[in-house]
């Protein structure tokens, strides 16, 4: 039996590699190949779902099959490779796991292409077809293999995706990612996100690869019990559309937005950029949502993987009076507050730098005047309130002062940094923020918001939940906001920079430096 799977570790490659080198070939000859009746060969090749960026999907699939043929047949020689791979990932990269690795990925992607022929082109490729059953196969007979020939398959398998994810993801898929307009890069990974999480057996396999839960990682605040301590703050997945597969990549929580009560499409592109020198993101987006109504349509009745919090901002718009803007924000709650939606949380976001009025309430005054409504309302679910991070600690302290006296559990630290002289901004990098529109995230934002959590948790104490927000790449990085005080984490840039693996890395670090 065992060599009868590892001959279909060769043989099922040669299959893949003759039907995507076929492909491959006659695109190069600008030919659409013969597909028999009931297929349209055409219409799905020539869609623009047959390229990634420049890439055509048919060389990935080449390089695909041509990458396990080549473990496979040293799986038949007893080569292991991990001998060549850098020192730190030898103990987690065994010709046997690259491979089941490597297919547990194509599997996920073969799905994804199924998905878009079936759903948004309408039409079949009879060779996509054959290269989607081939990785299918694979996927099946290497796990086969895998749980013959390792003791604890699924322990070792999350091992085996934390470490050598991130290798792939920087030395490879990163530097061809970087090379395509970043909201470009976000809008396909909010599709397949969505994708993923709309099937129990793809939530289940991202799970196996990426996710890291145990006992002594979950934590309890304000009533709710958290996964883990690391969430994906609001800002990446702004009308839920990825709401089902975060758990699964790893996440403990998220925060769904920010919403805002009237839809908004977004500010004027680009609205995404890249510093790669100082590790941040220029962000521009300007609070870009479908609107409270759609969005709270469109999350009713699904079942969250993990606790769910929904941001709320008033609309990027002008307002006549300060009490017209803050009844927008009145407006958006109320829709979630009636809303059959299965959300823990909310989160208050009064200091995106990037709307049309700035950041209105990061002063006490316009603070407690928002506040005292909001109090009003009785809202059924905690509310965190996300702060500036450039003002001044005698500002800051008076905003949570303000925040003492309401009904406000938590505070996040906090959003994006408009501070042009950041030293952590490189001289070249500062020049190319300078000539663009928008704040920055990641590095940028670390040691104030560290800075901030301290001043927080020694003037308040136990108050307030504390969340650690910016500049979050790796587990010392985390660790550094849970000893400034944080109780909790988020996340954005520190995942596009480092991979989707890092939630699951830092958490499983975290849980065996906590034992």
């Amino acid at each position: 039996m065992k060599l009868f799977l590892l001959l279909l570790h060769v043989a099922l490659p040669l299959i893949g590699l003759t039907d995507a080198g076929y492909i491959t070939f006659e695109e190069m000859q600008g030919i659409i190949p013969p597909c028999g009746t009931g297929f349209d060969c055409g219409a799905v090749l020539l869609s623009k779902y047959s390229h990634i960026g420049p890439i055509p999907v048919s060389i990935l699939g080449l390089l695909y099959y041509a990458t396990l043929l080549i473990l496979g047949s040293l799986l038949l020689l007893e080569i292991d490779v991990s001998k060549w791979m850098p020192k730190k990932l030898r103990a987690y990269t065994s010709t046997q796991q690259l491979y089941t690795l490597i297919t547990s990925f194509g599997l996920l992607f073969s799905m994804y292409l199924v998905f878009i022929m079936a759903v948004l082109i309408k039409g079949w490729c009879l060779y996509c077809l054959i290269s989607a059953v081939t990785s299918a196969t694979l996927f099946f007979v290497s796990w086969k293999y895998f749980r013959m020939t390792q003791n604890s398959p699924h322990s070792l398998l999350k091992a085996v995706s934390q470490k050598t994810i991130g290798f792939l993801y920087q030395n490879i898929l990163k530097r061809i990612l970087f090379l395509v307009d970043p909201e470009a890069v976000h809008n396909q990974f909010t599709f397949f996100g969505k994708l993923l999480g709309s099937f129990a057996i793809t939530r289940w396999l991202t799970s196996i690869v990426f996710s890291y839960n145990s006992a002594t990682t979950a934590v309890v605040k304000d009533g709710i019990l958290f996964p883990n301590k690391m969430g994906l703050c609001a800002g990446f997945d702004y009308n839920g559309e990825m709401a089902r597969i975060l758990g699964p990549v790893g996440f403990g929580w998220h925060t769904i937005g920010t919403v805002t009560y009237q839809p908004y499409e977004g500010n004027p592109k680009p609205r995404l950029g890249r510093l790669p020198n100082s590790k941040a993101l220029i962000v521009n987006k300007g609070l870009k949502t479908l609107g409270a109504k759609e969005v709270a349509r469109r999350l009713t009745g699904v079942q969250f993987t993990v606790p769910v919090g929904i941001s709320i901002a008033s609309t990027n718009a002008h307002f006549d009076s300060d009490q017209e803007q803050i009844m927008d924000i009145v407006k958006g709650f109320l829709v979630f507050e009636k809303s059959h939606v299965n959300h823990s949380y909310y989160e208050l976001n009064i200091s995106c730098p990037n709307t049309f009025g700035g950041e209105p309430f990061t002063s006490s005054a316009r603070l407690e005047q928002l506040l005292t409504v909001t109090d009003s309302l009785q809202l059924s679910k905690p509310l965190y309130i996300k702060m500036p991070i450039d003002q001044s600690e005698k500002e800051t302290l008076q905003l949570l002062a303000v925040a003492d006296e309401h009904n406000v559990q938590g505070v996040i630290f906090g959003n994006l940094t408009k501070d042009k002289n950041n030293p952590a901004v490189t001289p070249e990098d500062r020049k190319v923020w300078k000539s663009r529109k928008g704040n920055l995230s990641g590095r940028p934002t670390f040691a104030r918001s560290n800075a901030l959590i301290k001043l927080t948790r020694d003037n308040f104490y136990d108050r307030f939940t504390i969340i650690g927000c910016g500049g979050i790449f790796d587990t010392a990085t985390a660790q550094a906001k849970l000893d400034a005080g944080a109780d909790l984490l988020q996340m954005i840039t520190g995942m596009v920079f480092n991979g989707p693996q890092v939630m699951g890395t830092i958490n499983r670090e975290l849980d065996l430096k906590n034992k």
